[in-house]
């Protein structure tokens, strides 16, 4: 059995170099050299010449068969990047909102004489789309991996999609297919559309996560989104290996037979799997559940790794792309840590505990054993997934094994009882609302800890900030070295003292890193939308927080105050209420102490309403700009100017001038009525830094404007975007009056000051 792991992870590294480092025109060559490197093994002996072979041919395999599943199934597909066709698709999932493009689907792109792709429609018209529809739509399409794309290479490749489609016009449904292949995700959508109903707004969206995985209200919520991911247990509201481990358990309670629980527990949990539409986590997470429980049927023992390695032989046979899932690489390496981990620190924290009074006399046995069981399971699991973190999100939480040992029970309970819950509700509505309210308090519970953690400073830390990085470096090292010098679980005690004795350190030391004494504005690279931090001396002001493409406005924002030991913002100021000046706002208030809000008028908002409130909960105080008002940052002062506009959300945005150590003047999205406006209001004097209004747009920055504050330096904030931003009549005008343009698509964050 030991012969498939190792067959089954060189396979697997195979087509992780593959799909990351190597281009496809090598992998034949690579596949060739690695079948010749095959036959050194006839140089060694015994084991040592099977297990070269066996790691050199699984390595060839999956070189070629990465290979031969892009050159077979996805290249057809991609010959269509660029062109605009009119196609017929099979819908397979429901169609969502989509922040910046109204509406997406996924469906299985049906070509004529080429195997049928996955393809993600992106639209505008108020079309629903519901798995098994037929449909036929003219669109542009695009390949899914190409360098123009900014989502990750996981993003949509790993799910076997491979083609975007911008749709133009109408979506035509010209009949249904596939009724019963699509059944459990039908049933996943009505469980999902009974748990709204049954749980109260502040946590229906995470119980919707919960149990099957519908993340699209969850993402929304990005005040609650960000706690869970800074409480580091965002994992939980991912359906994956725990959710597998948990219906598992739960049945196991109902069934005792092990032949008939694996008789009953494989078909629930194929149909469990085909609700969260085979994902690699949950698939992964299912074939290696299915080999454990089918073993008592085959009379044969449970081996942990042999199934992780048929689940990965599987996963990537099916899809190679699939390794570039984060999810797959989490849950990966999560169950890997479990199974070569979570044993000796049992052993190991029950050996210390065996000689404490604490065992012996004031706590039952039971309960302890619980609490080292699950202490174990969360660092077993975390230990090889926090590297994985950093590297493709960035960051690390360092309250996530706190928060996991503090939510596991409640996540263990909340996950079948919100099953259950749903179950009655279909049977009999009010038997199901009172299962729920029996299940809401544990929810709940989740929610709160995870708004208290991730509120708490330094609760997430960031790859960029280099003494946390180092910190985390050391441990990994001290924890790696101990075990090399067979050391007792004794010796683990001062070390680990050692490395929390510094973490308190660097905490506590980093506010009291000097900060520049001078005036400084940064607008940050968040692309289409805008983001800008003002500091002077100990003072932080932000302006805006948001973006209309892929990037986080707020966790950019949030890790370029960290990176600059900025615990707290002193001003948030909020030009308008746009979602790319604001989108981002939500989790920057979940991350970071905000003293003040100054926002215009929200005028019923719906946004606004959900901003104001977070604001609040959060203890920031909130000021109405009305009327002109001053605040003074150390030798930064700051004019904000009321709305001088009506109608158009562009035109009843704040305006900031900026005086002292820099001058700038920041005008939102308004227009060049709306500057002239402006300029008939208030007396605006000569200004050195421009942050050009609108991203750039042809209807703003007027010639009166330039004419009236002279700037010497236009910052334009823009990403890629459809409205041709910045616009050429734009920038002719900013080159005919010598002003040095910085583009943030372009440069980056641009700084002025010091």
């Amino acid at each position: 059995m030991r012969k498939l792991a190792t067959a089954a992870f060189s396979f697997t590294a195979a087509i992780f170099l593959s799909r990351y480092f190597l281009p496809q025109g090598l992998l034949l060559l690579c596949g060739a050299a690695s079948l010749l490197l095959s036959f050194t093994a006839l140089i060694f002996r015994s084991n040592l010449r099977l297990r070269i072979a066996i790691i050199t041919v699984a390595v060839a395999a999956g070189f070629s068969w990465s290979y031969a599943f892009t050159a077979l199934f996805i290249s057809p597909a991609w010959e269509l990047h660029g062109e605009t066709r009119t196609v017929t698709a099979l819908v397979t999932g429901y169609s969502t909102q989509s922040s910046s493009r109204g509406y997406r689907a996924d469906a299985r792109l049906m070509l004529e004489g080429s195997p049928d792709t996955g393809v993600r429609l992106y639209y505008y018209a108020s079309t629903e789309l519901a798995p098994g529809d037929l449909i036929e739509f003219t669109a542009k399409f695009r390949r899914t991996d190409g360098p123009e794309r900014e989502e990750r290479i996981d993003a949509l490749t790993s799910k076997g999609i491979f083609l975007t489609a911008y749709v133009s016009g109408d979506i035509t449904t010209t009949g249904r297919a596939g009724n019963l292949r699509f059944l459990p995700l039908r049933l996943s959508y009505e469980i999902a559309n009974m748990v709204g109903r049954l749980y109260p707004s502040d946590t229906a969206h995470f119980m919707k996560a919960l149990i099957v995985g519908i993340q699209d209200e969850l993402y929304r919520d990005e005040a609650l989104n960000a706690s869970l991911s800074a409480a580091g247990i965002i994992h939980i509201v991912s359906v994956s290996g725990m959710h597998v481990s948990f219906l598992m358990s739960f049945l196991s309670l109902l069934v005792r037979n092990k032949r008939l629980f694996a008789l009953t527990g494989i078909p629930i949990l194929l149909i469990f799997m085909a609700m969260t539409g085979f994902t690699a986590p949950i698939t992964r997470a299912g074939i290696m559940q299915i080999s454990l429980i089918s073993a008592p049927i085959f009379k044969r023992d449970n081996d942990s790794i042999t199934s992780l390695s048929c689940s990965l032989i599987v996963l990537l046979g099916a899809n190679p792309y699939s390794v570039t899932s984060v999810g797959l690489q989490l849950s990966f390496a999560a169950t890997l840590g479990i199974i070569l981990l979570t044993g000796s620190i049992t052993a190991g924290v029950a050996d210390l505990l065996r000689s404490s009074r604490l065992y012996r006399k004031k706590l039952p046995k039971a309960a302890i054993n619980t609490v080292v069981s699950s202490f174990a399971t969360t660092i077993g699991a975390l230990a090889l997934t926090l590297p994985l973190a950093a590297v493709h999100f960035g960051y690390v939480s360092l309250m996530a094994p706190i928060a996991n040992l503090l939510t596991l029970w409640a996540v263990s309970f909340s996950f079948p009882a919100g099953i259950i819950s749903a179950i009655f509700g279909f049977i009999y509505f009010p038997i199901g609302q009172i299962v729920s309210y029996i299940v809401n308090p544990a929810a709940r519970y989740i929610v709160i800890i995870a708004e208290l953690l991730g509120a708490v400073p330094f609760a997430v830390v960031y790859a960029s900030q280099s003494l946390f990085m180092f910190w985390l470096l050391y441990t990994y090292l001290l924890f790696i070295i101990l075990p090399l010098f067979k050391a007792r679980p004794r010796q683990y005690i001062y070390p680990i003292c050692l490395a929390v004795l510094m973490l308190f350190s660097l905490i506590l030391i980093s506010p009291l890193l000097p900060h520049s004494d001078g005036a400084s504005m940064t607008v940050l690279e968040v692309g289409q939308g805008q983001s800008i931090v003002l500091k002077s001396g100990q003072h932080t002001a932000v302006i805006d927080c948001g973006s209309s493409g892929y990037s986080n406005a707020g966790s950019i924002t949030h890790e370029y105050l960290a990176d600059n030991n900025r615990p707290r913002i002193d001003i948030l100021i909020l030009t308008h209420f746009h979602a790319d000046h604001t989108n981002g706002v939500e989790f920057l208030l979940s991350r970071i102490n905000v003293g003040t809000l100054a926002i215009p008028d929200p005028e019923g908002d719906f946004s606004a309403e959900d901003i104001i409130e977070l604001a609040r909960k959060r203890g920031t105080d909130i000021i109405y700009v009305t009327e002109p008002l001053t605040v003074a940052m150390g030798e930064l002062e700051m004019l904000l100017l009321p709305p001088v506009g009506t109608g158009d959300e562009n035109e009843r945005g704040i305006t900031i001038l900026t005086l002292g150590g820099i001058s700038a003047l920041i005008t939102g999205d308004m227009s060049a009525s709306g500057e002239r406006s402006l300029l008939r209001k208030a007396q605006l004097p000569d200004i050195d830094v421009l942050v050009v209004g609108h991203h750039g747009s042809r209807f703003s920055t007027s010639e009166e404007l330039l004419l009236a504050v002279t700037p010497e330096i236009a910052i334009i904030s823009v990403g890629k975007n459809s409205y041709g931003h910045p616009s050429g009549e734009t920038l002719q005008r900013l080159e005919q009056h010598s002003i040095v343009v910085y583009r943030t698509d372009e440069v980056g964050h641009v700084r002025i000051g010091r």
